[in-house]
């Protein structure tokens, strides 16, 4: 309590609590949206419009610590600032997996949280040089198996897509496998058919699996999916895509 309000105390109470009801309410008229957060989170390209996402939800927190659908969105924040950083991003992932596991301590049928949780680890544990090692590799799977059972629709079938990803990616003797893989992409495209990077991930295993035909037509909805756009991370998938289509054009 600061020396105005410590006078104002002594001088009248009654005009006091009034005075700090409405400096309480001016706070919280301050802060921003779950949904607002979400629309700037969408929006924002930089990382100083992710470092501005941060500090946002840093300051809810200060004032309501135990809120998971914050603690969430901050492993979110940190997720999207390690990618775009060069010199810190392993602290980012950190901070990524302790705000996702606080989540989860505070609601553990949050599925999206142990999604973000799985990704920071699986990141985490690449940039340390052990992704191939059982010690990242199943925690990661744990998490993103929890998520799917929870709700494999999170993240535009986010679980999917990260456990396809991994199948895709393992060498074989350490879990890798094409099926699998299919399998899981598969049912991310099915779920979120509109979601480019389902689209090219099933296309990249398909094409591993020799099935050209197949994957010409995943890479024609993602190049569909792409057009007409601006956004940094589709050109990038629609580069990508375009580039497979070459490599397998009859």
């Amino acid at each position: 309590m600061n020396t105005n309000f410590n006078k104002l105390w002594r001088l009248n109470p009654t005009l006091f609590l009034f005075a700090l009801i409405f400096e309480t309410s001016s706070v919280f008229a301050q802060s921003p949206t779950l949904a607002e957060i979400d629309h700037l989170h969408q929006e924002s390209k930089s990382k100083q419009e992710y470092e501005n996402i941060s500090s946002q939800i840093e300051k809810v927190l200060a004032i309501n610590p135990n809120q998971y659908k914050w603690k969430w969105r901050q492993a979110r924040a940190h997720y999207a600032l390690a990618k775009k950083s060069e010199d810190s991003k392993i602290d980012h992932y950190g901070q990524c997996i302790l705000y996702s596991t606080q989540a989860i301590e505070l609601q553990p049928d949050s599925a999206i949280s142990y999604f973000y949780r799985g990704l920071c680890l699986g990141k985490q544990g690449e940039m340390k040089g052990v992704w191939a090692s059982l010690g990242i590799i199943d925690p990661f799977e744990k998490d993103m198996k929890k998520a799917l059972g929870l709700d494999p629709t999170v993240s535009h079938s986010g679980p999917h897509r990260a456990l396809g990803k991994l199948y895709l990616e393992l060498p074989f003797f350490l879990g890798g496998d094409l099926d699998k893989a299919e399998f899981h992409l598969k049912a991310a495209v099915r779920l979120a058919p509109d979601y480019a990077e389902n689209q090219l991930g099933l296309a990249q295993v398909l094409i591993k699996k020799n099935n050209y035909t197949e994957a010409r037509e995943f890479l024609h909805k993602l190049i569909q999916l792409t057009d007409n756009t601006q956004n940094e991370k589709l050109l990038s998938l629609k580069k990508e895509g375009m580039e497979l289509m070459e490599e397998i054009s009859p």
